[in-house]
C-alpha cells in the first residue's frame, strides 16, 4: 500500500519519510516546510506531558505503589511520542506515537485484569511491553494492508470498558472518575472525528487549539488525569 509523503522535496522531513514510509493518515493542518510540521497537532501535546508530571508528583506525594507509579512515565512518553510524530509526519515516528498509546491502553488492561486476579501485578510492566509489541506488528500488518489501524485503540478502549466492568462486579469502587474519563474521551474523539472527515478545517491555521486533532489532545490529557483518578481510589488500593 503506498501512501503519499506529505513533505515537499526540500524539506526536512522529505528523505527519511521517502525511506521509511508516510503516515496512513493525514490531519487537516497542513504540512509545513520546517523541522515543526504540523505546529497545533504538535505543541498541543505538550498537555499530556503537564498532566504526567502532574501524576508523578502526586503519586510520589502520596506514596503510591509501584503500578501507580507507572502511569506518570508512560503518559509522559505517549505525549512525546505524539510531539515527535507531529514533528515529523513519517510512518516510524507515526508507529513510535502508537507505541505510547499501547502503553496506556495495556497499563489499563493491566489494572483491570490484576483486580480480576488474572494477573500478578508485579508481572504489569512485563505484560504490558508484551501487548505492545503483539499490537505493534499487527499495526504494521494492518499499514502494509491499508487498514486503518487507528481501529486497534478503539478495539482496545472496548476491552478496558469491558474489565472495568467485570472488575466492578467483583469488587465495586467509586465509578464517576471512570465516567468522566469516557466522557472525555468520546468528546475529544469527535474533534479528532471532525478533523479527520474535513468537517470543521481550516488548515492553514496553527494555533494550539485551531485544529480539532489538537483540541483531541488537550481534552485526551484531562482524561489522562481524571483515570489516574480513578485507579489510585483508596479502596482499589486494599489488598
Amino acid at each position: 500500500m503506498l501512501y503519499l509523503n506529505p513533505h515537499g522535496q526540500q524539506c526536512p522531513w522529505y528523505d527519511v519519510t521517502e525511506k521509511v514510509g508516510a503516515p496512513n493518515i493525514k490531519w487537516c493542518e497542513e504540512t509545513l516546510c520546517q523541522w515543526i510540521s504540523e505546529p497545533a497537532n504538535t505543541w498541543s501535546n505538550l498537555g499530556y506531558m503537564i498532566v504526567a508530571v502532574i501524576v508523578m508528583y502526586q503519586s510520589f506525594k502520596n506514596n503510591h505503589d509501584t503500578k501507580l507509579k507507572q502511569f506518570g512515565p508512560i503518559i509522559f512518553f505517549m505525549g512525546a511520542m505524539s510531539f515527535f510524530y507531529h514533528q515529523s509526519n513519517f510512518y516510524l515516528s507515526q508507529v513510535l506515537d502508537f507505541v505510547g498509546m499501547f502503553f496506556f491502553v495495556g497499563w489499563c488492561k493491566g489494572m483491570n485484569l490484576i483486580r480480576l486476579k488474572k494477573l500478578n501485578e508485579k508481572n504489569l510492566l512485563k505484560f504490558n511491553l508484551v501487548v505492545a509489541t503483539i499490537l505493534c506488528v499487527i499495526l504494521h500488518l494492518m499499514y502494509v494492508s491499508g487498514i486503518k489501524f487507528q481501529l486497534l485503540v478503539l478495539f482496545s478502549g472496548i476491552i478496558i470498558v469491558i474489565t472495568e466492568i467485570l472488575s466492578q462486579r467483583q469488587k465495586r469502587v467509586g465509578f464517576m472518575w471512570f465516567i468522566s474519563t469516557l466522557i472525555l474521551l468520546i468528546i475529544a474523539f469527535s474533534f479528532s472525528v471532525i478533523d479527520h472527515k474535513r468537517i470543521w478545517c481550516d488548515p492553514s491555521q496553527h494555533g494550539w487549539l485551531s485544529q480539532g486533532h489538537a483540541i483531541w489532545h488537550w481534552v485526551a490529557a484531562l482524561a489522562m488525569y481524571t483515570i489516574y483518578q480513578h485507579y489510585s481510589q483508596e479502596k482499589l488500593q486494599e489488598k
